[in-house]
């Protein structure tokens, strides 16, 4: 660009921003533009020395004040178990060597294969760091509660609505992000997980056609039940647009992928029932929504409802022979409870009030009145999450008894073998399911139908990994076995990896168990029947983390360990910390439940 004498360019201006100047005199100093004049204060700030001081001083103890205060507690605390949150991260660099010298390939898969290792450490590091910072638990509660009641403002696992109302930010997520089958996000979440981990299988489509295709090879069919949740059925508490937009399309909100998710599916014969339409028709006709106020669930109404809908397609689709009804009874109670979503916020005592909720339930008893329980000799299965666990779990709190497997169970008027874990719908399900057959369990021996429960949440976070069904056998036609009993045994071993636990109030639960993959295991000094096993032990009770989830690669442990069969059906709900296991090596290793002895 040719510019005149009487005009000047600004440089760095994108647009060449010309300026008419007024010549000036020869000799005569040009005065100084506003934009120089401004550049040179922005880059000088002047102070006096006492201001500098302070400034300096009072930034360095905002900086070291909470850990210092942190580690003089730790170091005073007579309970402490391992070393101070400070050094935690320094007994796990030999780990991260360790990886180094013992991973095959060139040395670029080697740096990678340590970097990972070290991510692991560091994200582990943070999340015990949030989890004994005695600032952050005596600060936190009191804090959230102004913020939820006279701000509106949640935190970043929960959104405060009106009429507290709490919606879990996954579930918004879910339907505010993009298409979870867009490939640039599937790629992206590929990456993702190969930064701390095995990279993970972000395409929900592959697992559940492998699925059906495993189980129909064994003469048994598959439906799927993907579960809407609270953000798309009821968003007229978190926003009024949201409802109106959903009400304008007489539709349930969603993913902008989960339209062509289903119609893949069902191209591929897969069968799915989808319960947003009819809770959606059920909330319009009695003008109450299907879900709970400060939970991330639905309500028992709902309950009811969807697994009268399903039961009345798998009638009309005639997938399970006739048999004789059972003869079942019910029973009303009221549930009093602070809902997940309630407990991420963290609330003092004083502060939960607003946010307790009320339910009438409707439990399912056996004619003596007692509770119905899953038959492994049922000719349907059920594998469910939360939503299947919700009333039926106590340590969910919402009662027992009145879960949707109860409730289809009575539907259907016929046994009902299931399989529930918390956050276990992607894949936690049908791991626990492979493990079971790889040992040699005929949990499937006369099933004629599964039914796949899991949250929409997953279809955009879970990681859905291929996880093949071992070939049918010629024992498929065996009876399930009975209860083993076995006497506790107290073992000596070393931790090869160690699962972790989950940062108190990242998930909403209570209660999860974590897994430690043990090596070298002896027996009082002898060798242990199995060398290398698999142990299951409480990593999270209460919303605390406990000394097995802060359990770390290469520690030496002594456990009292039980077979997990003996226990299966008291733990296997819960929610699970797995292992990293792409190749499916563990799957064949002895599995038991641990407690850690001091």
């Amino acid at each position: 660009m040719t510019v005149s004498p009487d005009r000047q360019v600004l440089p760095g201006h994108a647009a060449d921003l010309e300026l008419e100047t007024i010549p000036m005199p020869s000799g005569t100093a040009r005065p100084e533009s506003r934009e120089a004049k401004a550049q040179r204060e922005i880059g000088h700030t002047e102070m006096s020395a006492g201001v500098a001081w302070f400034l300096l001083v009072a930034f360095g103890l905002t900086l070291a004040a909470p850990p210092l205060i942190q580690l003089a507690r730790e170091l005073r605390d007579p309970q402490r178990s391992g070393p101070p949150s400070a050094l935690a991260l320094a007994s796990d660099w030999p780990r991260v060597v360790q990886t180094y010298q013992h991973t095959s390939g060139q040395t670029a898969d080697r740096l990678l294969a340590a970097n990972r290792v070290l991510l692991q450490s560091l994200t582990a590091y943070e999340r015990q760091l949030a989890d004994r910072s005695w600032l952050n638990q005596t600060t936190l509660g009191p804090t959230q509660q102004v913020l939820s009641h006279w701000t509106g403002l949640g935190n970043e696992q929960v959104y405060v609505g009106t009429a507290h109302w709490l919606y879990y930010r996954p579930d918004v997520d879910y339907l505010t992000g993009p298409g979870f089958l867009h490939p640039a996000i599937l790629e992206r979440r590929t990456r993702a997980g190969g930064t701390t981990g095995p990279l993970i299988a972000p395409d929900p489509r592959p697992a559940i056609l492998q699925f059906q295709q495993d189980l129909a090879r064994r003469g048994i069919s598959l439906i799927v039940v993907p579960t809407p949740n609270k953000a798309a059925l009821s968003p007229q508490y978190l926003s009024p647009q949201a409802a109106l937009s959903s009400r304008s399309h007489a539709s349930v909100l969603t993913n902008a992928s989960y339209a062509a998710f289903i119609r893949d599916l069902q191209a591929a014969g897969v069968q799915v029932f989808d319960p947003a339409p009819l809770l959606a028709s059920q909330q319009t006709e009695t003008d109450t929504s299907p879900c709970l106020r400060t939970d991330s669930h639905w309500n028992p109404a709902a309950v009811q409802t969807v697994a009268a809908g399903l039961a009345d397609v798998i009638r009309q689709a005639r997938l399970l022979p006739d048999r004789p009804p059972l003869s079942l009874t019910r029973r009303t109670t009221s549930i009093t409870n602070l809902g997940d979503t309630a407990a991420l916020l963290h609330l003092p005592e004083a502060g939960q009030h607003p946010f307790r909720e009320t339910v009438d339930i409707t439990q399912i008893l056996d004619r003596d009145q007692k509770t119905v329980t899953s038959d492994a000799a049922a000719d349907v299965l059920l594998l469910g999450d939360s939503y299947t666990n919700i009333y039926s779990l106590p340590e969910l709190r919402w009662g027992t008894s009145a879960g949707f497997a109860e409730h289809l169970l009575a539907e259907l008027q016929r046994p009902l073998d299931w399989l529930a874990q918390n956050d276990g719908g992607a894949s936690g399900t049908r791991h626990s399911l492979v493990r079971e057959l790889a040992a040699g369990s005929p949990r499937l021996a006369k099933k004629r139908l599964v039914i796949w429960q899991f949250a929409v949440r997953d279809l955009a976070g879970g990681d859905w990994r291929v996880i093949p069904l071992p070939n049918p056998t010629d024992s498929t036609d065996a009876e399930p076995p009975g209860p083993t009993v076995a006497a506790s045994t107290l073992v000596q071993a070393t931790i090869r990896a160690a699962a972790g636990a989950p940062v108190p109030g990242s998930v909403p639960y209570r209660e999860a168990l974590t897994s430690l993959h043990l090596v070298n295991v002896t027996d009082q000094g002898q060798p242990f029947a199995h060398p290398e096993i698999v142990v299951y032990l409480w990593g999270l009770r209460d919303n605390r983390v406990t000394p097995a989830g802060r359990l770390i690669n290469g520690q030496p442990v002594s456990l009292r360990l039980v077979p997990w069969e003996t226990v299966r059906t008291q733990y296997e709900r819960f929610n699970r910390l797995e292992l990293d296991d792409p190749e499916f090596q563990l799957i064949e290793l002895p599995l038991y439940w641990g407690e850690l002895v001091d």
